[in-house]
Order: C-alpha cells, then sequence, then structure tokens
C-alpha cells in the first residue's frame, strides 16, 4: 500500500509506505524539459551500446577476444578490467541489470585469463604499482552499489582487503608496527623488493618516450636505455637495477589508493578493523608530509626513513621526479582523504592534498597573464611548469564545501574565460552549473555524449585486424560507456577517476517498486545546485500513463543525514480530487517535510515532477552498500 501525504498548510505529514521509508508525493504536471528527455534517451542509449560492445570484444566463455599467450611481465590486467568500468555504475545509476550482469561475467573472464597468462594469482594482480590496480579495480567497487548481498564478490572484496591490512600470510604487504605498505609493487604475491628486465618487458618500449628516472645511473645517459640490451652493453639491465635499488623496496605515496580497496571491504561488511587501517596509514603519511616541512616525500624506506634508498625526499617510484610529478601525489592522496572522510566524518583528512596542491601554487609564477605552476622536484629544484589543474580543486569543493577552494575554482575559469571566451574544461563547466551558472551546461554535455557513443559504435562496427597483435590497452578505446555526464547530472558527483576512486554523489536513487538500484524507468533527474547544507533537484516522470516510486537517499551509500524536504506538491482548493462532472481547480504549494533519515521515497504521478531542496547533514550515518530498506 503506497504511503498518503496529507497536507496543512506548508506542512506535511506522511505515512511510512511498505519500505518503511517516508513518502511524500509529487503530482504538479511539468511540461517535460530538453534536458529529461534527453538524459533517458542517453541511458537506453548506453544500454544497448554496452552490450553491442561486450558482444564484439568478449567470447562466449567471458574472456575477451585475445592473444593465446601475453608474456606482459608486471604489466598486467588493469586494462582490459577498465575497459568495462562504466558497466555496474550504469546499472547503479539506473541503466539496465543486464549491463552489471555482464560486468561481473567478464571480471570472471578476464581473471581466468590472466591467471592463465600469469600475471594474475589468486584472482589479483601478482606484483603491480596502485596507480595500475587503481586503474583495473574501479570496475570492482561499483558491483557493491548493485548487488550489496553477492556473497562471490562480497567475499572477493574481503580477500582482496586481507592482502594488504596483515591478514594473508601469502601477500604480506603491510607493516604493522610501522603502518606503511613495504613496496612500490605489490600484490596477491607480496611486496616485490627487487625489480628484473623481465619485468619491465613489453612496457620498456613505452619507456623509451618518459624522461629518464635518474640521471646518474652509470652508463645510461639517454631514454633509450630502456631497449639497448645489447649483450657487451646492457643499458636494459643498467637502467633496471639502478631503479630496483632506489624505487622498489618501501612506501610510496601511489599506495595510498589501497585505501579504496578496504574501504570497498567496509561497505560491504562494516567492520571497523578497516577504518582504523585506513586512519593509520593516512596517518603515516600526514606525519611524513609534516616531518619533511609540509611536502609530501615520494618515498620512505623500510626502516621508516624518508629517502633511506634514494638519499633525498624526492625520487621515488611515480613521485616528484616523475612526468606528472606532484599529481602523482595529490591524486592517491585525494582518493585517500575522500574514503577517510566517508569512513569516519572526519573533514579534515581533505588537509592533506590540499597542503600539496598549495606547494605546487606557491611555487607558481605568471606567465602569458596565466598562472604556471612546477609539477617535478629533484636536485636542480622545482621545474616543469604547466597550467594549474582545476581537478583537486573542484574534488575538494563539491564535497567538502571550503570557499577558498571555491575561489581557486573561479581564478581558473577565469584564464580559461580570457582566454577562449567561455569556461571549456568540463568539471568547471559543472561546478559553475551546480552554482547557479552555465544553464547550458547539462544539453551540451548529454549532446556531447550522444556523439561520443556514436564515433564509438563506428569503431566498433568497423572492427578488423588480428587479435593476436593488439595492444593491451585495445578494449578501453572502442569502449562507449562514458558515464561521466551521468554521474555529473543525475546524482551530483565528480566523475570516478581511473586511478582507483570510489563514487562519492550528493545522492543516490532507487526504484521503490522493484527495489532495484538507479531511477525508475521514465524517471529524469538533474542536480541543479550543491551547497554546504543543501542540494537542489529537479526530477520528472516522463511517463504520462503510470506513476513511479522514486527512493532519494543521501550520498552514494547513505553516509548523508537528511533533515528535511522541500518540494511542490497540488493543493486542490475544492478539497475534492475525485469530482468526475468538473474539474477542481488547483495549484501548486511549496512543502517543506521532516524526514529524519538517510532516504525518503517519493510517489511521482503520471507527467508530474518537481524540484526537490534538501537539507543535509554530512557525513553523519554509516556509510553502507545496502539499500536503504535494509539498513
Amino acid at each position: 500500500m503506497l504511503a498518503v501525504a496529507f497536507y496543512s498548510g506548508n506542512q506535511a505529514y506522511a505515512q511510512t509506505d511498505n519500505i518503511g521509508l517516508k513518502t511524500i508525493v509529487c503530482d504538479s504536471l511539468k511540461q517535460p524539459p530538453a534536458w529529461a528527455l534527453a538524459e533517458r534517451h542517453l541511458i537506453e542509449t548506453i544500454n544497448q551500446a554496452g552490450i553491442e560492445f561486450y558482444n564484439t570484444y568478449v567470447l562466449p566463455d567471458d574472456t575477451l577476444e585475445w592473444k593465446e599467450r601475453y608474456e606482459g611481465g608486471m604489466n598486467s590486467s588493469d586494462d582490459a578490467y577498465e575497459a568495462f568500468r562504466g558497466f555496474s555504475v550504469h546499472t547503479a545509476m539506473g541503466g539496465s541489470d543486464e549491463l552489471d550482469k555482464l560486468s561481473r561475467r567478464v571480471w570472471d573472464g578476464i581473471t581466468r585469463q590472466f591467471t592463465r597468462y600469469g600475471q594474475i594469482y589468486r584472482g589479483f594482480d601478482s606484483n603491480w604499482d596502485w596507480m595500475h590496480h587503481g586503474e583495473g579495480y574501479i570496475t570492482l567497487y561499483p558491483m557493491g552499489m548493485v548487488e550489496p548481498n553477492d556473497e562471490k564478490f562480497r567475499e572477493l572484496s574481503i580477500n582482496f582487503a586481507a592482502m594488504y591490512i596483515g591478514e594473508d600470510p601469502e601477500a604480506p604487504n603491510w607493516d604493522p608496527e610501522l603502518k606503511i605498505i613495504r613496496a612500490s609493487m605489490n600484490g596477491s604475491r607480496g611486496p616485490k623488493m627487487e625489480w628484473t628486465k623481465r619485468d619491465w618487458i613489453p612496457t620498456n618500449a613505452n619507456l623509451v618516450y618518459y624522461p629518464l628516472p635518474f640521471l646518474d645511473i652509470p652508463g645510461v645517459e639517454a631514454t633509450t636505455a630502456w631497449i639497448n640490451d645489447h649483450p657487451e652493453n646492457d643499458q636494459f639491465a643498467k637502467l633496471v637495477k639502478g631503479m630496483s635499488d632506489r624505487m622498489a623496496k618501501g612506501d610510496v605515496p601511489i599506495n595510498l589508493g589501497a585505501t579504496a580497496l578496504i574501504a570497498n571491504a567496509w561497505l560491504y561488511t562494516g567492520d571497523e578493523k578497516y577504518v582504523q587501517w585506513v586512519k593509520d596509514y593516512i596517518g603515516t603519511w600526514e606525519r611524513l608530509t609534516e616531518e619533511n616541512n609540509g611536502i609530501t616525500p615520494d618515498n620512505v624506506g623500510l626502516s621508516g626513513k624518508i629517502g633511506e634508498y634514494t638519499g633525498h625526499w624526492w625520487g621515488g617510484y611515480y613521485g616528484w621526479v616523475r612526468p606528472r610529478g606532484g599529481y602523482d601525489i595529490v591524486y592517491p592522496e585525494l582518493t585517500a582523504a575522500k574514503v577517510a572522510t566517508l569512513m569516519t566524518g572526519d573533514l579534515r583528512y581533505a588537509d592533506l592534498p590540499r597542503s600539496q596542491v598549495a606547494v605546487m601554487r606557491n611555487q607558481g609564477k605568471i606567465e602569458n597573464g596565466k598562472h604556471v605552476i612546477p609539477i617535478r622536484h629533484d636536485h636542480r629544484g622545482w621545474y616543469h611548469y604547466v597550467s594549474e589543474s582545476s581537478y583537486p580543486y573542484i574534488n575538494l569543493w563539491y564535497l567538502y564545501h571550503n570557499e577558498e577552494d571555491w575561489k581557486h575554482i573561479e581564478r581558473l575559469a577565469g584564464y580559461q574565460i580570457a582566454e577562449s571566451g567561455r569556461i571549456t574544461n568540463p568539471d568547471l563547466a559543472w561546478a559553475h552549473f551546480v552554482r547557479g551558472e552555465n544553464p547550458d551546461f547539462p544539453m551540451d554535455a548529454l549532446t556531447g555524449d550522444f556523439e561520443f557513443i556514436g564515433r564509438k559504435l563506428d569503431y566498433i562496427r568497423n572492427e578488423h585486424g588480428d587479435p593476436e597483435t593488439w595492444v593491451d590497452n585495445k578494449w578501453i578505446i572502442p569502449d562507449p560507456i562514458r558515464m561521466d555526464n551521468l554521474v555529473r547530472l543525475t546524482v551530483g558527483a565528480m566523475p570516478i577517476h581511473k586511478r582507483g576512486e570510489m563514487l562519492h554523489a550528493q545522492v543516490r536513487y532507487f526504484d521503490g517498486k522493484s527495489q532495484r538500484p538507479g531511477l525508475p524507468p521514465d524517471v529524469a533527474a538533474l542536480v541543479t545546485r550543491i551547497e554546504k547544507d543543501w542540494v537542489k533537484i529537479e526530477i520528472i516522470n516522463l511517463n504520462q500513463l503510470e506513476s513511479r516510486k522514486l527512493v532519494v537517499q543521501g550520498g552514494t551509500y547513505g553516509e548523508h543525514q537528511i533533515k528535511a524536504v522541500e518540494y511542490e506538491s497540488l493543493t486542490d482548493l475544492h478539497n475534492d480530487r475525485f469530482q468526475i462532472d468538473s474539474t477542481p481547480d488547483q495549484m501548486a504549494s511549496q512543502t517543506k517535510m521532516s524526514i529524519n533519515a538517510l532516504a525518503f521515497a517519493v510517489d511521482l504521478g503520471p507527467g508530474s515532477g518537481s524540484t526537490l531542496k534538501l537539507h543535509l547533514d554530512r557525513y553523519a550515518n554509516k556509510a553502507s552498500y545496502q539499500f536503504p530498506w535494509n539498513r
């Protein structure tokens, strides 16, 4: 039985429905807006495009159509898994159940395939870094949002976490005393303390185009050393040994990506041991940063000493010397900060990545009227000046709501407007939209997605060549499922960064009738404002004949408490909704209802819509993959 809401003035009183949630009634007819029609069409288009992609590149046994043998060294399965990263996310947003099912099937297929190749052991990459682990496992995390009670993937997630919290004797990656991860390459076989030439084949061919990791390795003077293994002067061997001696052992900031793997197990189980591990590990890097005069060091030895093998706070694997420099420090710190805040409710964790953005910004200079920052550091000091990225600032602002972060967003948007006459970066454009500006963003974004999918489908339909010749990132190229704009628009989230992020959103939706995740059929949603204590959402039921029950949850995992909701409803002036011979006069009124729960339901009448204003108490609840009616 559906709940009925009774109205008295501007106060609303509601019965709970059969899934135990307070329910509001939105029965005000709305003209379908263009964004809503485009959004629903995009959801259906992705449903079909994903299946066509799967059927083209995946064999009947759920393995990828590819090589019979793959000599990949440490280079492993990340790109294969990553190609399907949008499947379960799309289901969680309201897409087809079939895509999530296919994602689980191909996960098993890729795991079997790369186990046969030799890179995967016990279901997890044997030894790889957390840039690449992260790229692969972003496909795993969204599965919990779709099927929180899937025992197979629940146990798999627990087993993976055990490899990093000290519970798996075959994978002693964790030092429980120093609270560090013991090597830059790690996985199901534990920390890899020494590297060989074999580990770097065939990756070495690509690395010719990157700067040398060190400039003082005897006998190594150019990047061609990566492919020069002449027996009389094996520069490749010298290069790998020089790297191994300084980079292999000990911890590096890129390992902070492992915090998402631990949070994934916690969201299934709620076990507080995972919370303590995350607090301990990010606490280690907070302490090391403080000890190093406010700069996160990029390497720490097995004794816990900064620069134990490099002699400096810089020079570590994926650290300050590497091509992306400081951003390879900031991105995993952002991942860890967001995870730590999700698990503890403590906002202070944002200070670590924010501080490293400031380190680079404070070394910046004005060049051609634009602020540029150095992202790399070695014995020569700060160098490699580039345009400042808005990505860290937007991530910090939309979750932590610090106005200082917003000022930097405005500053960077101003540079783009001055240069191009408009905001060109999609993240910046979205950020300004949810602050009440840039009203064209939704339709521009959705239109761009249709063009993107069209190009990908054209590629898929004209596929040719021998799979034995394909490289290991082959399937990322034609992947037609781009979820960036759907998560921006529907749930108010930054896109999931491929380096190992989880989804962090303002809200999440469920179909109250079928009790499945995502928007119900025919329902469209648009987050139009994000503020510290509230968000505003447009919702509409495009079906003119049937009602829909939409469940709105605070945050991706129920972490935000919804204190109250303001919405539009109809007040019947004649107080007779069931007249037969005449149509009663009606008017829309603004109503506010107290919720004080992590979720509520909306009965959306045929063709009806409303603007919802949700008043939030952020990070007040314990997060979980469980659906709101099972909490």
